[in-house]
């Protein structure tokens, strides 16, 4: 009975020191419970991974995420695993800011090789993506410019076709008349030029 009294204060003791405990190490270690705030090589490459492997929507959450956390506390580690992000998912955020972001970037905070070497090598995807990007738009803007216009021709030759369809009889007449009119005007100048020919012999 006496044992039952004395663990019982002491288990709640114990469990009230590691709370305490815990809280310390989460305060003093900043993004210990932040892993997207890592910015270290092997964390990011299997970051990766988990991203490739996911479902699309399930990405677009992640990126998400990231995107809110980087708005609210800007780091490099958020930036990085937006890089790798992006190249798996379009709502990691616009290409060229993610680059501009990643050109900002001091040389002497990617410490380490690999890390340089990866950052690089996705730097140089992204911009890859985004060029490709840039000339399916054109395509697409110049594929709509020319339907637009086949779509205006097509609409005037039917303007037209209708035009010349009510007018036809009334030019045919109009032709008709204009054709006696110089055949007339012919006959009464080469009558004329006889006449003339005529009084002066």
């Amino acid at each position: 009975m006496l044992i039952q009294k004395i663990s019982l204060p002491l288990s709640l003791l114990l469990l009230v020191g590691c709370t305490q405990l815990t809280s310390s190490l989460n305060s003093t270690t900043g993004n210990y419970a932040e892993p997207y705030a890592q910015s270290d090589f092997d964390g990011l490459l299997a970051f990766g991974a988990i991203m490739a492997q996911i479902s699309p929507p399930a990405r677009a959450e992640t990126c998400h995420t990231l995107l809110q956390r980087q708005q609210e506390s800007p780091g490099l580690g958020f930036q990085l695993h937006l890089m790798v992000g992006r190249l798996l998912s379009d709502a990691c955020g616009d290409i060229t800011e993610i680059l501009a972001g990643l050109n900002a970037i001091p040389t002497n905070q990617l410490s380490d090789d690999r890390l340089q070497k990866l950052v690089f090598t996705d730097t140089e995807t992204l911009k890859r993506m985004e060029s490709l990007t840039e000339t399916l738009k054109r395509k697409e803007n110049l594929a709509d410019c020319r339907a637009k216009k086949i779509t205006s021709l097509r609409g005037k030759q039917k303007s037209t076709q209708s035009l010349i369809e009510t007018k036809e009889p009334t030019w045919s007449k109009n032709d008709e008349a204009r054709l006696l009119r110089e055949k007339l005007e012919a006959i009464r100048s080469m009558e004329k030029q006889l006449d003339e020919n005529s009084d002066g012999n």
